[in-house]
């Protein structure tokens, strides 16, 4: 799964990544949760790419209660996601990009405790999780908000947690956001190679701990 992540892409490395026009207004985030505004693509009406700042956890658009009711729907299993009612409709028509420049994982230590591990692509690039994304709400009062997608881990990360984000290529941005085209396409496991993980300090497991020096605190000491 992916429950936290970062993302200090500029707008212009964003612009240049998607080739998009657009700039919301958004500051770095160096450990990015649950229920925040987080920039994602999505396609527009004119059919071209759209960058814009949507809630983390999905709220189906049936949903009574809204984002007062249960608890945020931050990803969504690639292999069930086109059987489940909270997640088909968005699957086949409202699919989106989420950039990081990497993800955090926990595995378990001897003793119980949580190791944090900071993941990246291998070649330094960003990362751009397949997204989906819902409207809740009607007139003024309206919520977008997404879900990231996941599959079984591939084996540079296995050993850290079963799960991990579909990733996207950039050849492949526009084929996601297209509502005909496939998705299962995407939702085979990484390839050797493709990540690669190092440990962190536990200052990251506090949501309100946000600042660049959160990847440069190891936990030498702490390893699986």
């Amino acid at each position: 799964m992916c429950g936290r992540y970062v993302i200090s892409l500029t707008l212009d490395q964003l612009a240049e990544l998607f080739e998009t026009q657009d700039r919301p207004n958004f500051a770095p985030s160096w450990n990015a949760a649950p229920t925040q505004s987080l920039p994602v693509v999505r396609r527009g009406k004119d059919g071209e790419a759209r960058l814009s700042l949507i809630r983390w956890g999905l709220v189906p658009s049936w949903s009574k209660t809204g984002p007062a009711g249960a608890k945020p729907l931050i990803n969504a299993r690639s292999e069930t996601a086109a059987e489940k009612p909270t997640f088909r409709a968005a699957l086949k028509r409202r699919r989106a990009l989420a950039p990081a420049d990497g993800f955090y994982e926990w595995s378990t230590r001897e003793d119980g405790s949580k190791q944090p591990w900071y993941i990246t692509r291998t070649d330094g690039a960003p990362l751009v999780m397949a997204s989906i994304w819902e409207r809740w709400g009607e007139g003024d009062n309206t919520l977008d908000s997404f879900a990231i997608l996941t599959h079984e881990a591939g084996p540079d990360i296995a050993h850290l947690h079963h799960r991990s984000p579909v990733l996207v290529e950039p050849e492949d941005f526009a084929r996601w956001l297209d509502p005909d085209s496939d998705p299962s396409s995407f939702f085979g496991a990484d390839a050797k190679g493709r990540l690669t993980a190092r440990a962190v300090g536990d200052r990251v497991n506090k949501v309100r701990e946000n600042d660049q020096a959160l990847l440069n605190e190891p936990g030498a000491d702490r390893l699986i």
